[in-house]
């Protein structure tokens, strides 16, 4: 039988020490490949925890392909990657991901999930076998409303709420409903995938400058676009946050024009000084904005949990134009227990200060190396660095890809060019590495820089 040495005291969740014992012991052999593992409760009464704590392990390590569950007979240990020599030309193993899509997987809740998911499927609910609700599970969309009224003060109505698997699903299916004769104008600099999305469903885009830090209202009148996406509690990349008169004027474009607002309101979960400016959505008085949230950052981009809220005449229109939700019924029920029992909103108030503390990590650090400018931010995971030197802009994410660093530069996110002083600038995601990880990170940066 499996033995480790767990501390119930340590600030380091079981579920996660009992992780990293099994890892270590499948790397390195001592669990041999395709040998059969104790059983949940086998190793749970022998350890003297939960089956719940050794359920999530076990889910990890399946997730990394580490273990295999095979049906009626239990869970075996697989054989451990190997790690060939990198042919010539291929770049570097990623060895400090700066990059503004990485997950935090130390910090979330495997027990919590583990153990509510086994309810859900222990409920034998046969509904949620079959397509269900269009728009999502009603328990769960009436617990989104009540988690916008707390949050962000939008008053919203439960049928007004659609889910699906991402946002990018979620605004193909706006495209086919407001329409795709509609001109899109976007952020430029933006956010690419949307772009991509909105070409690839059908719609003609109008990259739209920025000042200020946010879409130019001035250039949306000139463009002729009869719809914006905008993310203006933190504008993506640049990190801005737009202003009051800023939100007034657009909302008054839409208003003039009878054009719809796309609010994406990634991250505003993660406001470090204060609280987050009230939402377009908030403000909106005649159903021009759509607003539009995800998962992905307050749990885990692998889940493919998003959602919007729809002005009452186009959430009936999308109620004729869909027969099912995107998102499995066994996720969406598991979703809405995780949020009934308060268990989201204290992920997120703890994962503000381990981000927060981040944050500060990753800016002390770069002052102390004097790698360059660090652009003041109050929220959100990533920051903006202006890289001093004189490595040329060209080669500074060449040189950290050689040095085994992903990030990329400002000027990357957009398609009209920004001129000299931005081809300077890196974003620098922290979400997915820890404050040591952080400042070995950028210590190796340095090394290639400079």
């Amino acid at each position: 039988m499996f033995t480790c040495r767990l501390d119930p005291g340590s600030r380091t969740p079981l579920c996660d020490q009992l992780y990293a014992a099994l890892r270590q012991e499948i790397l390195h052999g001592a669990i041999a490949p395709g040998a059969r593992m104790p059983s949940k409760r086998q190793l749970a009464d022998h350890l003297h925890i939960s089956t719940a704590t050794v359920e999530a392990a076990y889910a990890r390590l399946t997730s990394e392909g580490l273990c295999e569950s095979r049906p009626r007979s239990g869970m075996y240990a697989c054989a451990a990657p190997e790690t060939p020599g990198r042919p010539h030309g291929e770049k570097p193993p990623v060895r400090y991901d700066f990059s503004t899509g990485a997950a935090d997987a130390e910090h979330f809740p495997y027990a919590t999930w583990a153990k509510l998911m086994r309810e859900v499927l222990s409920a034998q609910d046969k509904a949620l076998l079959l397509a269900g609700d269009a728009q999502g599970m009603p328990e769960l969309r009436a617990q989104i409303a009540a988690m916008l009224r707390s949050l962000r003060g939008i008053d919203v109505p439960p049928e007004c709420v659609v889910l699906g698997a991402g946002t990018e699903v979620l605004v193909a299916a706006l495209v086919s409903l407001i329409g795709r004769e509609r001109l899109f104008a976007v952020e430029d600099p933006g956010y690419s995938r949307v772009r991509r999305v909105l070409v690839t469903s059908g719609a003609r885009i109008a990259p739209t400058p920025l000042s200020g830090g946010a879409i130019d209202v001035r250039a949306l009148y000139v463009s002729g676009a009869g719809a914006a996406y905008v993310t203006p509690s933190h504008q993506f990349p640049t990190g801005e946050e737009m202003s009051a008169e800023q939100r007034m004027a657009l909302l008054r474009w839409a208003k003039e024009t009878g054009g719809y607002i796309l609010e994406d309101d990634y991250d505003s979960e993660f406001c470090f000084s204060g609280s987050p400016a009230a939402s377009l959505t908030a403000m909106d008085e005649g159903g021009h904005v759509i607003y539009m949230n995800t998962f992905s950052r307050t749990l885990a981009p692998g889940l493919r949990l998003s959602f919007m809220v729809l002005p009452p005449p186009l959430a009936a229109q999308y109620r004729t134009m869909h027969a099912a939700c995107s998102v499995p019924g066994f996720e969406q029920a598991t979703l809405c227990r995780f949020m009934e029992g308060g268990h989201l909103e204290r992920h997120i108030a703890r994962m503000r200060v381990i981000y927060r503390a981040r944050m500060q990590a990753l800016t002390q650090t770069a002052q102390r190396l004097s790698l360059g400018e660090v652009a003041p931010c109050g929220g959100g995971l990533h920051v903006l660095l202006t890289v001093g030197g004189r490595t040329p802009a060209q080669e500074l994410v060449p040189r950290a890809e050689q040095a085994g660093v992903k990030l990329t530069r400002l000027c990357d996110h957009g398609v009209m060019r920004m001129g000299a002083k931005a081809e300077r600038v890196v974003l620098l995601g922290f979400s997915g590495m820890d404050e040591a990880q952080i400042e070995k990170g950028l210590e190796t940066l340095k090394k290639a820089w400079f």
